[in-house]
């Protein structure tokens, strides 16, 4: 399966913010809070599910990201080891004033999925980014929601 490369550059996979000790100790004293409710109500499986989520929560949070490649060719955009094939997106935005910098937003095809958020790397040079994409995809202002954007805010504390 041959992809004619187009553009090329390396991102982190996810923005990473390293975590302060009292953001744990406030991660573990909302799972020991909620997890107690839930026991004390009689909740016993959504008890376990709140120290499971929390556990979770702080083993991703400790995890630095990975600089991954990232490849626009002409069959899609290649992110790590996923295609994000241009037949299944309707329209891209490039949002270059990020708190955590510069990316592609891809519209799907299938309105119930989410946007797919790609990160740009600094040294490549925007412009480039958008008159390849305009090849396949149309440009179409887009925007994450408000609980995603709330959900960045928190997280990165």
């Amino acid at each position: 399966m041959e992809h004619e490369i187009i553009l090329a550059w390396h991102s982190p996979e996810h923005h990473f913010d390293k975590k302060s000790n009292d953001w744990y100790w406030i991660l573990g004293a909302i799972v020991l809070g909620a997890s107690v409710l839930a026991f004390y109500f009689g909740n016993f499986l959504f008890g376990i599910f709140i120290i499971i989520a929390g556990a979770t929560i702080g083993m991703l949070s400790y995890r630095e990201t990975k600089i991954v490649p990232i490849q626009v060719s002409s069959k899609g955009i290649i992110f790590g080891k996923f295609l994000y094939p241009w037949l299944s997106y309707r329209s891209f935005w490039i949002e270059d004033e990020h708190t955590h910098g510069a990316r592609i937003l891809l519209r799907s095809v299938n309105s119930v999925l989410p946007l797919v958020v790609i990160p740009i790397n600094e040294e490549v040079d925007l412009n480039d980014v958008r008159d390849v994409l305009l090849e396949f995809l149309e440009e179409e202002f887009l925007q994450e929601s408000l609980v995603h954007k709330w959900f960045d805010k928190i997280l990165a504390k």
